[in-house]
């Protein structure tokens, strides 16, 4: 009997998902740190763009590229970021940020090919990848890095078949947000390889500093041949289930993905590009007055976890995520049963707290667990107390173990490969 392609039979449901399936299942009441959900919506002109496009019968074949109005919209977002060099010839629309990602491994790699992903990082990357015959070199870049690529490491990591660098900023899952220093010096070392840069930049408005999220476009405008920014609204505008994105890219590039969409999903629905375009190119406060909502309620999480020796917390710089360090707790024990794995802690919570957070090493992070704080700050309130709640109830054991994995240093990153 005929069986699926190989790549298909091993490739795992998405880890995220399958969370927020089990959670659903449930009859009892959860705090949900799992998926990465804005708790907010676009304000009634989205929606308004939306329904006068239903009423037009704008329910017709649209272009492969994207709508001419929502590539509009989307260069006048690119010009309030200060990035004005793009014209329509660069940009391509996709169903969604995880779509155009996919599209690009299809029309930049070829199978056997390497990329470059610092980990911990968002896991679709991997499956992606896998799905694409293409293998990732993983640096792991830990807490004492502040979960950031640092130049020394990116240097290492180059070279042989290496073809491509990911970037995520701010990151997902741990929030690590690299400065203007930082990128000027990742670009000094992409300088001396010919390699495709992707910039994932689903998280780019949600910053906890003063300043704008700095980008490699601002810092080092002689790479822009080999930058492409991937953008969406599912973040930014609290649309995740209108699967809308966008990317920026040299005119080859652009022209490729829209190829490749003439040839899958012919195109983004016009309903959904007219609502796009409009969040993108209409009044943005109600979108940025989240930014302050985020960075509260990181805040009650940090200020509760500084009481619990058990957790080790990098600082996060932007997105809404928390990825605090577990390994304290291996090897503890909980009503007779010991806590070996962030899977084993992840279960407990879940189970016996009524508290949903996502195992690390879904992310390439074995010692850790995700937090998505972007529910309502009473739920992440509720949610702290009840994960404080279990740790105060662990039962520590002689020679408990300390850590999944000893923390690599910026000389010696450790690899894995994937294909």
């Amino acid at each position: 009997m005929p069986d699926l392609a190989n790549a298909h039979r091993n490739t795992p449901f998405c880890p995220i998902l399958e969370l927020a399936g089990r959670i659903q299942a449930r009859d009892r009441p959860v705090v949900d740190f799992s998926i990465g959900v804005p708790n907010f919506t676009p304000p009634q002109r989205v929606y308004d763009a939306a329904i006068a496009a239903v009423h037009a019968d704008q329910c017709r074949y649209g272009p492969s590229r994207g709508e001419a109005g929502l590539i509009a919209a989307y260069l006048h977002y690119l010009t309030q970021l200060g990035l004005d060099r793009f014209g329509p010839e660069n940009i391509a629309a996709g169903q969604g940020g995880k779509h155009l990602l996919y599209s690009l491994f299809q029309v930049l790699f070829e199978p056997g090919d390497t990329v470059v992903i610092p980990a911990p990082c968002w896991p679709t990357y991997f499956d992606i990848a896998r799905l694409s015959g293409v293998a990732v070199r993983t640096p792991y870049c830990g807490l004492h890095q502040g979960y950031k690529l640092d130049p020394a490491t990116l240097e290492a990591v180059l070279g042989g078949q290496v073809v491509a660098l990911v970037l995520n900023n701010p990151s997902n899952p741990t929030g690590a947000l690299y400065s203007m220093a930082e990128l000027a010096a990742l670009a000094e070392v992409l300088r001396r390889h010919d390699v495709w840069i992707i910039s994932d930049d689903v998280y780019q408005r949600f910053v906890y500093t003063d300043d704008p999220c700095p980008h490699l476009l601002d810092i080092a405008p002689d790479l822009a041949p080999r930058i492409i920014k991937v953008d969406s609204i599912s973040k930014l505008y609290g649309m995740p289930g209108w699967r809308a994105g966008l990317l920026a890219a040299p005119p080859e590039v652009a022209d490729a993905v829209a190829t490749l969409n003439s040839n899958s999903i012919s195109n983004m629905p016009p309903v959904v590009a007219a609502a796009a375009a409009e969040a993108l190119c209409g009044d943005q406060g109600f979108s940025q007055r989240m930014t302050s909502g985020y960075r509260a309620r990181r805040d009650i999480l940090l200020t509760a976890f500084d009481s619990a020796p058990q957790i080790r917390c990098a600082r996060p710089g932007g997105a809404f995520y928390l990825f605090p360090d577990i390994s304290r707790v291996f090897g503890s024990m909980h009503g007779g049963k010991m806590i070996s794995t962030d899977q084993d802690l992840c279960n407990l919570l879940l189970e016996e707290y009524g508290v949903a957070a996502v195992p690390g090493r879904h992310f390439g992070a074995p010692d850790n667990i995700r937090l998505s704080y972007a529910i309502d700050a009473d739920q992440v309130r509720q949610g702290a107390r009840q994960i404080l709640r279990c740790l105060a109830e662990l039962e520590e054991t002689p020679g408990k173990r300390q850590s999944s994995q000893p923390l690599p240093t910026a000389q010696t990153p450790v690899m894995e490969v994937v294909s």
